[in-house]
């Protein structure tokens, strides 16, 4: 009755029950939507009376999701050997992710000066010396903690955030801030798809309906954002060649999708998001011009599905903030489809 197999095969079919009929982010959006439908509403009248609209930005917000997503990875998304086998790519794509949000707040803070001990240093400035080193120990510490799999786990991860730091803060290099940001949310994505114990609630557990739809519609946001951003549009496609071409695009992304809901399995999820990416590149690069706002609209709901996905209010109050101050409606993007 106690033996460690039956303990753990019974803990992991309870999970399981639980994850077929319990997304649990969907539910506690669902409790959280009257606190989003008043900052949609009020939002944009009390930043306005609070002198606080240059804040509410792209780049500020993009900024702010990388930092809340890096502090989600560490705190939440970690690879804890928890029913996982012994070789995972779960901590490369964590590495990856807490490195690029280190670029950004290395880029952030390169106007913060550090106080430095030199021999001759007085005592004030030793102890804030002394004060930076214990302060850059304690936000090491739980980093390092979050991987703890294999003996280099907590190497791989220290040494992203402290590469990542040195190369925001010292080479003087700037970065296309929504590109990267958005690059972040999808290796989370991706992230999550790879951790059972966080997503699926037990590594043989099921993903919803509500699961794989969210999944995919934060991806194909992020691509339409990323498309719409980058791509400029030519107009040089023989029209009958386009039509044909979407089509032809449009009927592989279904592919993906269809086989992504029976599959659950990340190449395959990829695999979507690659075939919609070419879709939408297609469809600006064929386009006579952009709308403005499409990209600060697109960028709005991918942060609002990311932070509903992620089960992080602030996020997704965020992107609600967003959409409350720049305006966007959905069928200016019909085009990309």
């Amino acid at each position: 009755m106690f033996d460690d197999v039956i303990v753990v095969s019974s803990a992991a079919s309870a999970f399981n029950n639980a994850a077929l009929v319990t997304p649990a982010f969907f539910w506690n959006a669902l409790l959280c939507s009257p606190l989003f439908v008043g900052i949609y509403l009020l939002g944009k009248s009390f930043i306005a009376k609070m002198g606080f609209g240059k804040y509410v930005s792209v780049e500020n917000v993009s900024f702010w999701v990388v930092v809340i997503t890096a502090i989600w990875v560490v705190l939440m998304g970690g690879n804890y050997g928890v029913l996982r086998d012994k070789v995972s790519l779960l901590p490369w794509v964590t590495a990856m992710i807490l490195f690029v949000a280190s670029i950004f707040v290395g880029i952030k803070t390169r106007n913060v000066k550090i106080p430095v001990w030199y021999g001759g240093a007085d005592a004030s400035n030793k102890r804030k010396w002394l004060v930076n080193i214990l302060s850059g120990l304690v936000i090491l510490l739980p980093v390092a903690l979050s991987d703890t799999l294999n003996w280099w786990g907590p190497v791989l991860q220290v040494c992203a955030v402290l590469v990542g730091l040195g190369l925001g803060r010292y080479t003087g290099r700037q970065m296309r801030i929504l590109p990267s940001s958005l690059l972040v949310m999808g290796a989370t994505v991706v992230g999550l798809l790879m951790q059972p114990e966080y997503f699926r609630f037990a590594q043989l557990g099921n993903l919803t309906l509500i699961h794989l739809l969210w999944v995919l519609l934060t991806g194909f946001f992020a691509v339409a954002t990323v498309m719409v951003y980058m791509v400029n549009p030519r107009n040089r496609v023989h029209q009958s060649a386009y039509v044909k071409l979407k089509w032809l695009l449009r009927f592989t992304t279904l592919f993906g999708v269809v086989l992504f809901a029976l599959t659950e399995a990340v190449p395959v999820f990829l695999f979507a998001v690659f075939s919609v990416t070419l879709l939408f590149g297609l469809s600006v690069w064929h386009s006579e011009s952009k709308k403005s706002g499409v990209v600060d609209g697109l960028f709005a709901w991918t942060v609002t599905l990311f932070g509903v996905l992620i089960n992080v209010p602030t996020v997704t109050a965020m992107g609600i903030l967003l959409l409350a101050m720049h305006p966007f409606k959905l069928r200016d993007a019909k085009y990309l489809l």
